[in-house]
């Protein structure tokens, strides 16, 4: 299943539980965090599985991208950019991680990224309105 397709059923999904759009983000890269975890672990017997989780957290990090550049987004200039520079470092290092036919690199990186963003969301929905 590809990202925007875990994103769609999460949005559907949060219609009818009445979750937040934040929320909805958060469950989205919770699943794809989860599933680099497992790939990561289990990088030397299913290669392919790690490729396809390590392609779905980007794709997650594309959708951010894209929407932090847009005219409409409304969160703080500062914010954005630094969004869209850990977009710009989990593309790299994807990309390094994809090469690294010796297995120097590890996912954990990117897992801090995202772990780090969940939280963020978490608080952001504890915070008042």
């Amino acid at each position: 299943m590809t990202t925007s397709a875990l994103a769609r059923n999460a949005y559907h999904q949060s219609a009818r539980s009445t979750a937040s759009p934040r929320e909805v983000e958060r469950q989205v890269l919770s699943k794809l965090t989860t599933a680099v975890v497992v790939a990561q672990k289990n990088r030397e017997s299913d290669p392919a599985a790690f490729a396809r989780a390590l392609g779905k957290n980007l794709e997650f990090w594309n959708v951010v991208a894209v929407d932090v550049v847009s005219e409409g987004n409304q969160l703080p200039a500062e914010l954005r950019s630094q969004l869209f520079y850990l977009f710009e470092f989990t593309q790299h290092y994807t990309r390094k991680l994809l090469a690294d036919d010796d297995h120097s690199l590890d996912a954990e990186p990117l897992i801090e990224i995202n772990q780090n963003i969940i939280r963020g969301l978490q608080g952001f929905e504890a915070a008042p309105a």
